[in-house]
């Protein structure tokens, strides 16, 4: 499944992005709460129940689940049998509402970050 871990790769890297002041935990307002993220390919969501497990949903609605950790200021994920991928080091941690677009080879992925579980 290397589309949704490639959309994961990507939104977590927009967050890393941010430039407002430091919170103490960067993940901690995903915590109950999915990002979508919408590109040429369809919508993925991705639901954080609490602050270990993910779950990712494909745009062809097939569900995968995997984990998360905070690492000092950068979000670490691993889904499937990839390998654990981390951002750069936060500074806007991401929280419900928050939203922004990423311009990459394959065209803008947008993406936001929705209260409670999306799907």
């Amino acid at each position: 499944m290397t589309r949704p871990f490639a959309f994961t790769v990507t939104l977590l890297s927009a967050l890393a992005a941010g430039t407002s002041a430091m919170a103490k935990d960067v993940g901690s307002g995903l915590i109950g709460n999915t990002v979508e993220l919408t590109g040429p390919a369809g919508t993925t969501s991705i639901y954080y129940p609490n602050h270990k497990i993910l779950v990712v949903r494909a745009p062809n609605g097939k569900t995968t689940k995997g984990w998360w950790r905070v690492k000092g200021r950068s979000i670490c994920t691993k889904i499937g049998d990839k390998d654990e991928n981390c951002t750069d080091p936060i500074k806007e941690p991401p929280v419900a509402g928050s939203s922004g677009v990423i311009t990459g080879d394959q065209g803008d992925l947008k993406w936001t970050v929705k209260k409670g579980k999306g799907f």
